[in-house]
């Protein structure tokens, strides 16, 4: 089942699994259903792929990187700089410049769960649904490091007394 799994865990897929996700995160009422469905997808990539718990930042974003789907050029570990290593997502995304960085966090629940697994933290700093841009730039960290330092994209990504 596992070499399935990873078979057919391809950006097209992922991107057809994740408009219904998309389409959810938009109504807040809806936002249990979202955050739980993200979740659920989170963990299935994790028993497909394994957990592996990570120290330090690089570490993190590489791990966030094998797991994102194939081809993983698309989510490209841009740099690192100390305890923070920056990375993006350079997919069209369903909420580009729709404005509502709400439903940007609640569409993030699965990157969040799945860097939280490997002991670390992560921020959307650019939305596409905010900027309207080509890409979304993204923070790691390990756990407890925070990101006040940081520019977000939604003050909730401040907030861990939210989810």
């Amino acid at each position: 089942m596992k070499k399935l799994l990873r078979k057919i865990y391809t950006l097209p897929v992922f991107v057809l699994l994740g408009r219904p996700l998309f389409a959810m995160a938009q109504v807040a009422w809806l936002e249990p259903l979202a955050l739980g469905q993200a979740r659920l997808f989170a963990r299935l990539v994790h028993h497909t792929y394994g957990r592996r718990p990570q120290k330090d930042a690089a570490a993190l974003a590489q791990e966030w990187n094998r797991l994102m789907p194939t081809p993983r050029s698309a989510f490209p570990v841009v740099s690192t700089e100390g305890d923070t290593a920056f990375v993006e997502i350079r997919i069209e995304c369903p909420l580009r410049g729709t404005g509502n960085p709400e439903a940007c966090w609640r569409s993030m629940e699965f990157d969040r769960a799945l860097i939280e697994a490997s002991g670390g933290e992560l921020v959307v700093m650019e939305s596409q649904s905010v900027t309207g841009g080509q890409c979304c730039k993204l923070a790691i960290r390990p756990k407890g490091r925070g990101f006040d330092d940081l520019p977000v994209a939604h003050p909730r990504w401040r907030s861990k007394t939210e989810r």
